[in-house]
């Protein structure tokens, strides 16, 4: 096992190397088409000056982005993450230039280098894709549950099919689950079952080097960050407490002052367009208002762009957004898409109802009905509501609250400024992904998908 992570890691450092050759080369194959390949001394030094700081700024977009780790998306999601990848790695290269005083740096060297390295990045990023594809290969799963084996399997066999292959779903009560552990590759547990039979479970697959992968309970997420300590001799885990500390709330409130007003400066254009085609579309009012939860349960107006027809929720009352939904209008559909109706929140970052990001602020209606459904629910009001946060940019529109309840508790568990900034720019990346604001679908059941693609999943619930 150790042999192989070493070669895996090994892997890693020559995919990598041969990343920073590509952007490397085409910065210079860039210099040779523009001067006819002779460069001047003048316009090629800055070029060689600023070489570092090139590659440590695309290995840190890489890795925001996600190229570092390919194997979970399809080639149009990483030929998407090179090209924000390389725009990013653009607009900074002509930042450090400013600042280094390299002013000799041709811009047009930096525009053809752009575009070669998307090419070059997205050719070499896909191949390593299919070689990582085919070295993983489709592993064999057995999930393991009481009643949330069905959202899991599902999860699976709609996203992530290719990689892998469902074997069993099995009640943990079931008396040879222990056998079927062994014919597979790969066990998931679900946040159902007892602690006891996790940790057997777990002791089991730690034993015998078998992958494991867990839906988290709140129990392990209070794990999460913790530090070790002892009493005498005695080994103990501290929890980190879920809250932010003094320090790093007044970091924070600074670092969103300074995002919320560069935001309004820069948005400002589109704003006013956005304003003068709500009008005249429909007439009716530009903003929405609405009441939210933030921190402390404290409840606050956020002002969004009109997206849907005036008075939508007369008749119906409180209901989420769905696809095709016949109450947004023509305009709305558009600046949902892009998330553009958010961009007047920026104002309720700057009053300090919210945060650049956090968990995104839900209805009063919404929190007293989750709150009732799930025991979790209640840590989220512990920080600020945000603009975008961790259930954002790795779930979506219609992820359940249950999973949006454990991305917030990992975000206010693991936060700290470089995690904020990070997400900001991973936010970039799924404004554009349509995925990400699908409305709520009409829910198909486990049984349908496996007879309409005529699966062989052998189910195994609990014996009455």
């Amino acid at each position: 096992m150790k042999k192989k992570a070493s070669l895996t890691n090994l892997y890693e450092l020559l995919f990598t190397i041969i990343d920073i050759i590509l952007v490397i080369l085409a910065i210079y194959l860039s210099y040779m088409i523009k001067f006819n390949f002779n460069p001047p001394r003048f316009n090629y030094e800055p070029f060689i000056i600023t070489a570092p700081f090139t590659i440590i700024i695309y290995l840190i977009f890489m890795y925001v982005y996600g190229l570092a780790d390919l194997i979970k998306q399809s080639i149009s999601e990483i030929v998407y993450s090179v090209f924000l990848t390389i725009i990013m790695l653009c607009i900074s290269t002509m930042a450090v230039t400013f600042f280094l005083r390299a002013f000799s740096y041709p811009r047009m060297v930096i525009l053809y280098s752009s575009v070669i390295q998307i090419v070059l990045l997205s050719i070499w990023k896909s191949f390593v894709w299919k070689i990582k594809r085919n070295m993983y290969g489709k592993k064999d799963v057995i999930i393991i549950g009481n009643a949330n084996t069905e959202h899991v399997a599902k999860k699976i066999l709609l996203k992530q099919s290719d990689l892998y292959n469902i074997k069993y779903i099995c009640h943990p009560d079931f008396d040879n689950v222990v056998d079927l552990i062994n014919k597979v590759e790969i066990v998931i547990l679900c946040d159902d079952i007892k602690s006891e039979f996790k940790d057997y479970i777990l002791d089991k697959c730690l034993i015998e080097q078998k992958s494991i992968l867990i839906v988290p309970a709140m129990s392990d997420l209070a794990l999460l960050g913790s530090k070790l300590n002892k009493i005498d001799d005695l080994p103990l885990l501290k929890a980190k407490p879920l809250c932010l500390t003094e320090e790093e709330k007044a970091i924070k409130r600074v670092l969103d002052v300074i995002l919320a007003f560069v935001g309004i400066v820069i948005a400002s254009p589109f704003m006013l367009l956005i304003a003068i085609s709500i009008k005249l579309s429909d007439g009716g009012n530009v903003f929405y208002k609405q009441e939210r939860v933030t921190e402390g349960g404290r409840n606050f107006n956020v002002i969004k762009f009109r997206s849907m027809k005036m008075n939508a929720e007369k008749l119906s009352g409180p209901v989420l957004a769905t696809d095709e939904d016949p109450r947004i209008t023509k305009i709305g559909k558009v600046i949902r898409a892009i998330r553009m109706d958010e961009l007047p929140q920026l104002f309720n970052i700057l009053n300090g109802d919210m945060s650049i990001v956090g968990p995104r602020p839900e209805r009063p209606f919404y929190v007293d009905k989750f709150q009732k459904e799930i025991p979790d629910y209640k840590y989220r009001t512990v920080v600020k509501a945000g603009l975008t946060g961790l259930a954002q940019v790795l779930g979506k529109y219609n992820t359940t609250p249950e999973d949006k309840v454990r991305y917030d508790i990992m975000y206010i568990k693991n936060y700290s400024i470089l995690l904020d900034i990070k997400l900001i720019f991973q936010t970039i990346k799924i404004i554009f992904l349509k995925e990400s604001t699908e409305g709520v679908k009409e829910e198909t059941s486990l049984d349908e998908i496996i007879k309409d693609r005529k699966l062989d999943i052998r189910i195994y619930k609990k014996i009455e």
